[in-house]
């Protein structure tokens, strides 16, 4: 099968979304299939076509900025991708993550008339929307002219349900979530802190709720003055963050580390009580996944496609989005230490199904039931 990846973004840049399409990317060419990756061309220094572990990566400069120059690179772009569609002649174009990437091939399909899959992964359809009139307006076209549709959690699909409606009743509607490589914790390396540690982890922005986490931290640390809570990730949120720690005179007790590096992040996971995740919104959670990787148990906040991971009492524990919830619960994991760790040992038996290549095969099975015809379909079974 020969898929075209269209991603809202990817290498050289770091996020979910690239860690995702490069391992969607990685594991279908294992399994025999043809890939490139279509995306954002973020400055003109990254080159516009290179190959990135041995796939061939098309970029296109589709950002808004500049605003003076957004019409004639539009128009650039369409062009280009749609060359780039012609000459790969792809069995299916997949578009991960629903932004500006899907608006173009939204449009090119008018044009091209190529088997498409729109898989959503969270802000596209819980945060974008709210604030763009063109995401908007796409959504319901790219839904009514999808092959098949993907969220990444029960939740994320939940909240699309306005823009479901206009899709086809002959498309595939499903989850397929995030993953983990579980190659990356087969060598336990624990990080080397001075003192018992309790790891969050993510994006410094509101959404993840670390100003909770800090808050509910702060009531419960004088119960148990040997441990810390250690913060890893960066984002426009850390000087509130790091003022919050101050005024509530827990520099001893708190601390943000900034961006950690993927050595660096494992070791993380390792060395940890336990990991806390404390989101006021989270449309999956791969930190989750991989806390558990490291045989962590979790404690999370009710917040979306974190409860089709944590298991209540098995692998971790749900709590409300709240201070005094997330405070009573870190004083339980702290308060039962066998349990906690027993909840860590039982962690990676209950995730196999989101490995890398097993969430691969998922979207590789999604693929071929768009391209094969109903009749071949209809034979098989």
């Amino acid at each position: 099968m020969k898929i075209a990846m269209v991603a809202s973004d990817y290498a050289p840049t770091i996020g979910g979304v690239q860690i995702a399409v490069r391992n969607i990317a990685h594991y279908a060419t294992q399994m025999g299939h043809s890939v490139i990756i279509l995306s954002a061309q973020p400055t003109r220094d990254i080159p516009a076509r290179e190959f990135v572990d041995g796939i061939l990566v098309h970029r296109f400069p589709w950002g808004r900025r500049p605003l003076y120059s957004l019409l004639p690179r539009a128009a650039f772009t369409f062009l280009q991708m749609a060359r780039t569609l012609r000459a790969f002649q792809p069995d299916l174009v997949y578009i991960h993550f629903l932004t500006i990437n899907a608006l173009y091939v939204l449009l090119l399909h008018y044009f091209l008339r190529f088997k498409m899959v729109a898989s959503a992964r969270g802000n596209d359809i819980q945060g974008i929307p709210a604030r763009s009139r063109a995401q908007r307006w796409m959504l319901p076209r790219l839904f009514a002219r999808a092959n098949a549709i993907l969220f990444c959690s029960t939740m994320v699909q939940r909240d699309a349900a306005p823009y479901l409606r206009a899709a086809s009743p002959r498309a595939y509607v499903g989850i397929v979530g995030d993953g983990f490589n579980p190659d990356e914790f087969a060598r336990p390396r624990a990080y080397a802190h001075p003192a018992p540690y309790l790891l969050a982890m993510g994006r410094l922005v509101e959404k993840k709720g670390f100003d909770l986490l800090i808050r509910a931290f702060a009531q419960i640390a004088s119960d148990f003055p040997r441990v810390e809570l250690l913060i890893a990730g960066d984002g426009e949120a850390r000087g509130a963050l790091e003022f919050l720690v101050a005024d509530l005179q827990m520099q001893n007790r708190v601390r943000l580390l900034g961006f950690a590096d993927r050595a660096k992040t494992i070791a993380l996971f390792f060395g940890c009580e336990f990991f806390v995740l404390s989101s006021r919104l989270e449309p999956f959670g791969i930190v989750v996944l991989e806390a558990m990787a490291a045989r962590k148990a979790v404690l999370a906040t009710r917040s979306g496609g974190i409860m089709d991971l944590v298991q209540d009492g098995v692998n971790g524990k749900l709590v409300e989005v709240e201070i005094e919830s997330l405070a009573r619960g870190l004083s339980d994991f702290l308060s039962r230490p066998a349990e906690t760790r027993a909840m860590g040992e039982r962690a990676p038996a209950t995730i196999a199904q989101w490995t890398w290549r097993a969430v691969t095969q998922q979207f590789v099975d999604v693929f071929t039931k768009v391209v094969t015809p109903v009749e071949a379909r209809d034979e098989r079974l």
